[in-house]
């Protein structure tokens, strides 16, 4: 299995299917995630929680790899996020950017630029045009 593949089976996996397990299948125990969540990084049994209180939030996504490269041991991806919010049913679309390091099949670290604040301005824990109201200078409440 290539490194691009061990990344989109990680997303299906994971994401797609709620498979906890796959984590410690994908990722060397202390494999290290940063990016995830300000100045924290994730270990897998950490990552672990993530996901699980993700998926409690929207229905099932569907993980769309746009663009993915593979240089040595190392794979990035560009990806779209499509699911809806769970109480709702309203669509959420978000991107995200992982880069990952892979060692003997699994994943050893991973960088990751998820875009936050679209997905929270879309569950509406935060206004909309968070961003342009940030960048003229408006207080956020």
């Amino acid at each position: 299995m290539t490194n691009s593949e061990i990344l989109e089976a990680f997303f299906s996996r994971v994401w797609e299917h709620g498979d906890l397990n796959a984590i410690d299948d994908l990722f060397i125990p202390d494999a290290h995630a940063d990016g995830i969540l300000p100045d924290m990084g994730l270990g897998p049994d950490e990552f672990k929680v993530l996901v699980a209180t993700v998926l409690e939030l929207i229905t099932t996504p569907k993980v769309t790899m746009n663009k993915i490269i593979e240089q040595g041991n190392w794979a990035a991806g560009f990806l779209s996020v499509e699911a809806e919010k769970r109480d709702m049913r309203t669509p959420i679309h978000i991107t995200l950017m992982v880069f990952c390091r892979f060692r003997d099949g699994k994943i050893v670290e991973a960088y990751n630029n998820v875009d936050y604040i679209s997905f929270f301005e879309q569950m509406g824990t935060l206004p909309e045009n968070t961003i342009a109201m940030g960048m003229s200078g408006m207080e956020i409440a």
